[in-house]
C-alpha cells in the first residue's frame, strides 16, 4: 500500500497559511496552496497527495473542503485521480526541474521577469514615469481645483434626476464618440467662449487629456517622426509621444511662448508641434499672435501638425484669454484638446478632442479599442450642467475665487521669499512656476526637505528635457484656503532660509 509523507502535508500547510485573504473560502485557498506548489515544482509530475480525508485530518480542515478542491484541480488539468490508488499530479502539469523547488531568482530555463523583459517601447513609457496627480490637498500640490467650491447639490440633482428617470438607459454600452447632446454643448461653449471652429461631429468625448494626447500619438505618429515639444513642457505628452517611438525636439520657450524660429532651424520637417498656447505649462506664457500664425504656415507648408492642449484657458485672471489656435486654422492643421479636470472635478473624468472632419470616424474607431466609451450617465449629467448655464457660472465663481487666492499667494511669496524664488508669468491657471533665485541649488533636495516637513513642491526641473535645465517649483494655489497659503509660506521660508 502506497503512503504519503508526512513533509508534503506540511508544505500545504505552510502555503494554505500564506495563501489568500483569510476571508476568502477555504476550499478555494487551498486549490491555490496546492496549484502553486506544483507550479513551482514543489510537488512534481507524479507526486502521489494525501488522500482527502488525510488531508483533511492533517489540515484540520472538512473533508468536503479538500474534495472540493481536489476537484478543481482534477478539472483544471493539475490532477489526476485513480479510484483505489489515490491523487497524483498529472505529468507535464509541473515544470521539468533537477529535483529542487522553482525560485524567481534561480529558476531553471527561466529568464527572471524585469524591466528589459518588456518591448523598447515600453522600457522608454516606464523610464519616462507616469502622470501621477496629487491624491491629496496640500500646500503647494499643483494642479488641483478647489473641491469645496463645487456646487456638489446641483451636480447631485442633476445625476439623482437621471438615474431615477432613466436607469437602464446608462447601463449599458455608450455612443464611442460620445453623448451628442454633450458634444454639441461642448462645441457651442468652444464657438462662443474659446473662438474655436467646430460642430458636434468633431468632437470626440474622452476620459482625459492624456487618453486624448496617447490617440493623437497613436493616429498621427510614426516611428522616428519628429515632435516639437515646449522645454519645459507637459511630461504627459512626452510620455505620450516618445511612447510612440518618436523623436522628441525640445524647443526653448520664452515670455511669448515657443521659439518657433528656434524650432524650424532644429527640424523644419517635423511632423508634429505640441503646445500649450493660452497658458503654457508650466512657465505661464502667452503664444504671441506672431508665432501662431507662424505656426499654421509651418504646418500648412510643409504638412505638419499642431496638438493644441488647451488645458485651463477658463482661468485668465488679469485679461480676456486669447482666442485658440484652431480659430485661426483654415486648412484643418490643428487637433484640439480640453478637460474638465480643472474647471469641474478630476474624478468626472470627462475631456475631449477635436479632430478635423476626415479623420473623425478613424479616430473614434481608434478609441473603440482604447476603452469604448466615457461614462454615459456622467456624459448625461455634464450636458444637462451645461446646458442649464450652471457650468459658465460656475467658471465665473472661480475665475474670481482662483484670483484672490492667486494675489495672497504672490503676496505671501513676495513677503517670505523674495530674492529667493522668482515668480514667473502667473496671469491665469491654478498654480505658478517659481525659480531658484540661486541656481547652484538643486530643487529636487528642497523638496525632500519640504516633504518632510508637509509640504509638496512638484519639481520644475523634471520638465526640462534640453540642455538649458533650471531649477524652480511648480506651485498650486487654487486648492487651499488663504490660511493654508499662509502657513504654507511661513514654513517654505524656513526651509529656504
Amino acid at each position: 500500500m502506497l503512503t504519503v509523507s508526512r513533509p508534503v502535508a506540511g508544505v500545504l500547510l505552510t502555503l494554505l497559511e500564506q495563501s489568500g485573504d483569510a476571508r476568502m473560502a477555504l476550499s478555494t485557498r487551498l486549490y491555490r496552496a496546492i496549484r502553486s506548489a506544483i507550479l513551482d515544482g514543489t510537488l512534481p509530475s507524479g507526486e502521489r497527495l494525501p488522500s482527502t480525508r488525510a488531508l483533511a485530518a492533517d489540515l484540520a480542515l472538512s473533508r468536503s473542503t479538500a474534495e472540493t478542491a481536489y476537484a478543481q484541480l482534477e478539472e483544471e488539468g493539475y490532477l489526476v485521480r485513480q479510484t483505489g490508488n489515490g491523487s497524483f499530479v498529472r505529468k507535464g502539469a509541473a515544470p521539468e526541474t533537477d529535483g529542487h523547488p522553482l525560485s524567481p531568482s534561480s529558476a531553471t530555463g527561466l529568464q527572471a521577469v524585469s524591466l528589459a523583459s518588456l518591448s523598447r517601447r515600453g522600457q522608454q513609457i516606464a523610464l519616462m514615469g507616469g502622470c501621477i496627480d496629487a491624491r491629496e490637498i496640500r500646500a503647494f500640490s499643483a494642479g488641483m481645483p478647489a473641491l469645496d467650491s463645487f456646487p456638489a447639490a446641483v451636480w447631485q440633482r442633476l445625476l439623482s434626476r437621471h438615474a431615477r428617470h432613466e436607469p437602464l438607459a446608462w447601463m449599458g454600452y455608450g455612443d464611442q464618440q460620445g453623448l451628442p447632446l454633450l458634444r454639441e454643448a461642448i462645441a457651442q461653449y468652444l464657438c462662443l467662449s474659446r473662438g474655436v471652429d467646430c460642430d458636434a461631429d468633431q468632437v470626440i468625448v474622452l476620459t482625459s487629456s492624456q487618453q486624448a494626447l496617447t490617440l493623437v500619438a497613436m493616429m498621427m505618429l510614426d516611428e522616428g517622426d519628429a515632435v516639437w515639444m515646449e522645454d519645459p513642457g507637459y511630461r504627459g505628452a512626452q510620455t505620450a509621444f516618445s511612447g510612440a517611438g518618436a523623436t522628441l525636439v525640445p524647443v526653448p520657450v520664452d515670455a511669448d511662448g515657443m521659439v518657433i524660429d528656434q524650432a524650424l532651424s532644429m527640424n523644419a520637417q517635423a511632423r508634429l508641434a505640441y503646445v500649450t498656447p493660452s497658458h503654457q505649462y508650466p512657465l505661464g506664457a502667452t503664444l504671441s499672435l506672431s508665432r501662431r500664425l507662424q505656426l499654421i504656415e509651418w504646418a500648412c507648408r510643409d504638412n505638419g501638425w499642431i496638438v493644441e492642449d488647451d488645458y485651463d484657458s477658463e482661468f485668465h485672471y488679469d485679461s480676456r484669454p486669447v482666442a485658440a489656435i484652431h480659430g485661426l486654422d483654415r486648412q484643418q492643421r490643428v487637433l484640439y484638446i480640453g478637460t474638465f479636470s480643472k474647471v469641474l472635478f478630476p474624478g468626472a473624468r470627462i475631456a475631449y478632442l477635436v479632430v478635423p472632419k476626415p479623420m473623425v470616424n478613424a479616430f473614434v474607431m481608434a478609441r473603440s479599442q482604447v476603452d469604448g466609451h466615457t461614462s454615459p450617465l456622467m456624459q448625461a449629467v455634464l450636458a444637462d450642467f451645461m446646458r442649464e448655464g450652471h457650468f459658465m457660472a460656475h467658471v465665473r465663481r472661480m475665475r474670481e475665487l482662483y484670483r484672490a487666492r492667486r494675489d495672497i499667494f504672490m503676496e505671501e511669496l513676495q513677503r517670505h521669499a523674495e530674492n529667493r524664488l522668482l515668480p514667473q508669468a502667473s496671469q491665469g491657471g491654478l498654480q505658478t512656476s517659481c525659480l531658484l533665485a540661486d541656481q547652484r541649488l538643486s530643487d529636487k533636495r528642497l523638496a525632500g526637505i519640504a516633504a518632510d516637513a508637509g509640504i509638496d513642491l512638484p519639481l520644475l526641473s523634471r520638465l526640462y528635457r534640453g540642455t538649458d535645465q533650471r531649477h524652480g517649483f511648480v506651485m498650486g494655489f487654487s486648492a487651499l484656503a488663504p490660511g493654508d497659503i499662509r502657513h504654507g509660506m511661513t514654513q517654505l521660508s524656513r526651509i529656504l532660509a
